[in-house]
């Protein structure tokens, strides 16, 4: 098997058995407020004194705030680039759905690096194919 099959193979594999939706697959139980979004990619601006900026594609701001965590919540239901979402209304709540979607994408990558050490034992080169895996997903990991 080649390093492309193996990517190919994983992409394929993550879509049909492993992929969850954020936050959707993580809000059972939790008190929700919807939230427009811009339906274009959204991204992490420069920190300025403790604060984060979100702007969209085009350089419009779309969200300040002084909470790191409510930003990789942002960019992690932009995944699809969707023009509503469900955002917590508790903090706490926001904090927990991120730090278990975290622990989500960190056990792709570990069940992913344990068969890439399987089937390529001495390759280097496991971070360049799980983030070509990732990519090609469009996931992403602050």
């Amino acid at each position: 098997m080649l390093e492309k099959d193996f990517i190919k193979m994983w992409v394929e594999k993550i879509k049909g058995e492993f992929l969850k939706n954020f936050p959707d697959d993580f809000l059972e139980g939790v008190s929700t407020s919807d939230v427009d979004l811009p339906g274009r990619v959204l991204m992490l601006g420069p920190e300025l004194f403790g604060t984060f900026e979100i702007t969209d594609s085009k350089g419009n701001p779309y969200l300040l705030t002084a909470n790191f965590t409510k930003v990789k919540y942002f960019l992690y239901a932009n995944r699809t680039t969707p023009v509503k979402m469900k955002l917590p209304v508790e903090e706490k709540d926001i904090n927990n759905i991120v730090k278990e979607y975290e622990k989500y994408l960190d056990s792709l990558v570990t069940m992913i690096e344990k068969d890439f050490k399987k089937n390529f034992p001495e390759s280097k080169s496991f971070l360049s194919v799980s983030n070509h895996i990732f990519g090609t997903l469009n996931l992403l990991r602050y």
